[in-house]
């Protein structure tokens, strides 16, 4: 002690109240993985039906390599490493699915940070890799789109034309839409999504007519655009498999993925990415890394077409059209009437005696 008082006496007190502090657990169960992510899970609020769906997928696959009595705090950084080397080895999953699963598993250990049931995550500090896997990509050309329209009845080509003309997200952008977001008069779509927001996209002609005649077949005080095929993902998926055989054709990877990335493709050819990315609801990052794609017919019309700006270009640089000069031309691009032989550089020197500032230095640019 310093005259009566205690130099420690400030920390004692806030010692005190970090160890009588109580530590919140929720449930018993949740000092166990499994438990503790189904928990989490099933409680999230905001996130939708299909999210959940992804996240306990990826709570499987942890699952068939830890048992279910595995502790939140006994998973180490290597043993979260080896578990996603492992969902790859052997082919077990793609390289992409084994990477969202292995971010949605680091995401459930940060949540037991929060419930502080932990103190660090095993998932940090190991790079993942990337989510993007464009070895399926396909792009649906509208040849493709009007043989496919072709085989549809009513509702299924508005399904169809939704995604591949107007780049909606199948299937909760799609059968979440109401007649009262189709905007008549101002040829224009209200699309309330759950994962982006409110956004408003245009009513593409090509559009237009599928939406007329599912108006006109839609029953009396239908809410839904879409009534009646308001199934899952996977039916839906299965239906436009058929249908695309009926219409002749080789079904396509990631049918409905592959739909919206055509649409992004031929919108980009007209109009700014901006623009884009406020009618489709997502970033130009996200296009350039999930969306975009090289068609055939972009190589085609590079190996046909000639730029309106370096055709005027070329007309205009001395004559010179497709790098070739006309052989009536001199070097120079100055048509001469005269026979005399032009000079050789030795002349032009010889001309101008060394020294002399009437010529260029000799080492100059002739």
């Amino acid at each position: 002690q310093l005259h009566g008082k205690s130099r420690f006496q400030p920390v004692i007190p806030r010692a005190i109240a970090l160890l009588v502090e109580p530590k919140p657990v929720l449930f018993e169960t949740d000092r166990f993985c499994n438990s503790f992510f189904e928990r989490h899970i099933k409680e999230r609020a905001g996130w939708s039906t299909n999210t959940k769906a992804n996240y306990r997928q990826a709570t499987s696959w942890f699952a068939r390599k830890f048992s279910d009595d595995r502790l939140l705090t006994s998973v180490t950084n290597s043993e979260f490493e080896s578990w996603h080397r492992w969902m790859i080895h052997e082919d077990r999953l793609a390289q992409a699915t084994a990477n969202k699963h292995a971010k949605r598993i680091r995401t459930l250990f940060r949540e037991a940070i929060k419930s502080r049931l932990l103190t660090a995550n095993p998932g940090d500090g190991y790079k993942i890799g990337g989510e993007a896997c464009r070895d399926r990509d396909h792009y649906v050309t509208r040849e493709n789109a009007a043989g496919i329209l072709s085989a549809c009845d009513t509702e299924w080509a508005l399904i169809f034309g939704l995604c591949r003309f107007a780049g909606l997200r199948c299937p909760s952008e799609v059968t979440g839409l109401l007649w009262s977001d189709v905007q008549w008069a101002e040829s224009r779509l209200r699309i309330d999504s759950t994962k982006t927001g409110l956004r408003f996209a245009p009513i593409f002609p090509e559009l237009r007519p599928l939406l007329d005649a599912a108006w006109d077949h839609a029953a009396e005080g239908a809410k839904y655009v879409i009534g009646r095929h308001r199934d899952n993902e996977s039916n839906l998926r299965t239906n436009l498999t058929r249908i695309i055989e009926r219409a002749g054709l080789v079904p396509w990877p990631k049918p409905f993925v592959n739909l919206r990335a055509s649409c992004r493709t031929d919108l980009e050819e007209r109009f700014p990415s901006h623009v884009v990315d406020a009618w489709l609801g997502h970033s130009t990052k996200v296009a350039r890394k999930h969306y975009l794609q090289v068609t055939e017919a972009h190589h085609e019309r590079a190996v046909t077409e000639l730029d309106p700006n370096q055709q005027k270009l070329a007309e205009t640089a001395g004559g010179v059209t497709g790098g070739v000069i006309p052989a009536d031309q001199g070097q120079s691009g100055d048509h001469c009437e005269s026979d005399e032989p032009r000079k050789t550089r030795a002349l032009m020197l010889a001309d101008y005696p060394r020294g002399s500032d009437l010529y260029p230095r000799q080492d100059s640019n002739l």
